[in-house]
């Protein structure tokens, strides 16, 4: 669990980990220059519970580096990452280990409960059973979740595998990219677990300029399935390709900036579209951002783009649309 300037939420996080009807677990916390309490409370609960092993930074260095110090010192046969605002059911682990055993599972995929102003929902529809995934040859697998908090994962599986540090967003991205490409079987199990909070200032809901750093996680990720298959490329083309763009046009230019100054930045940022070299052929890629795409290449339409879409506030419109679309009632 890395936690900067978590003290709001750190409490009710750790709490859920430690009430586990599954016991045997070390929780590994690496405080990154917190500010705040944070540093407090994690030595008060480590004081209490000889399970939890903290780690303290004095500067703040980023997720990915606190990510890799629990990696560098974990000792379980299993990972889990979760993040310090988020929690747990209290059978999540039992839960986890028991199926993982089950199915031989090297990663075990979970349901996320999002948590968003007391609602409650699911990003997406609730499976009817568990559903073995398998490989790579599975190419569906490849375009689960790109994120890494609600996953167990088997301790062997990451041998040599960190997260790359000099991204401080959208780490998680190349990360998972690179364990799914390494493993033999992979679990999405029906069952919700883990609890997603929505905080104001977290990545999914900041905007502006630093979302441009999606299009240099994309390229490595492209760049891991160079020798795959090519239609393990092509899903995995659409699945970036339609995720760069939505990031451009709903937080990329939503700054304080004019929009003739937005044109010049979307403009830069979509320049690097050039990695994506069969995009025009991608069955995968829906015919509307394609078409939508292409008529950012004149700068008249491009700022036009940006004068309509530069005030809605897709986030709020997208977690309205998964409320009334997944609710989630038990």
């Amino acid at each position: 669990m890395p936690a900067f300037n978590a003290s709001k939420y750190l409490k009710r996080s750790i709490e859920s980990i430690l009430k586990q009807k599954y016991e045997n677990f070390e929780l590994i916390i690496i405080d990154d220059g917190s500010t705040d309490d944070t540093k407090k409370f994690i030595k008060e609960y480590a004081m209490k519970d000889n399970r939890i092993m903290p780690i303290y930074s004095e500067i703040n260095q980023g997720v990915s580096k606190s990510r890799n110090m629990g990696l560098k010192i974990c000792s379980g046969d299993y990972v889990l990452f979760i993040d310090a605002d988020d929690y747990i059911t209290k059978d999540c682990i039992k839960i986890m280990v028991e199926k993982a055993i089950k199915y031989n599972a090297d990663v075990l995929d979970s349901y996320h409960m999002i948590i968003d102003k007391n609602k409650k929902f699911l990003e997406h529809k609730q499976l009817n059973e568990d559903l073995i995934l398998g490989d790579k040859n599975n190419t569906d697998m490849l375009t689960v979740s790109s994120y890494v908090t609600g996953k167990l994962i088997k301790k062997e599986l990451l041998k040599g595998l960190l997260f790359n540090e000099e991204l401080r967003r959208y780490e998680d991205l190349v990360f998972e990219h690179q364990l799914k490409l390494k493993l033999n079987n992979y679990v999405l199990i029906k069952d919700v677990l883990y609890y997603y909070y929505q905080v104001s200032d977290s990545l999914i809901n900041t905007l502006g300029e630093k979302h441009k750093i999606y299009m240099d996680a994309a390229k490595e990720v492209l760049d891991l399935y160079k020798n795959e298959s090519k239609e393990a490329k092509l899903k995995i083309e659409s699945l970036l390709f339609t995720n760069a763009f939505l990031t451009g046009i709903t937080k990329v230019v939503k700054n304080d900036k004019s929009n003739e100054e937005n044109t010049k930045i979307l403009r830069e940022y979509l320049n690097k579209f050039s990695i994506f070299k069969t995009y025009k052929e991608n069955k995968y890629i829906s015919k509307f951002i394609k078409n939508r795409y292409e008529k950012t290449k004149s700068d008249k339409k491009l700022y036009n783009l940006i004068k309509i879409t530069r005030k809605i506030n897709f986030i709020n419109i997208y977690f309205k649309f998964l409320s009334l679309m997944y609710k989630y009632s038990k």
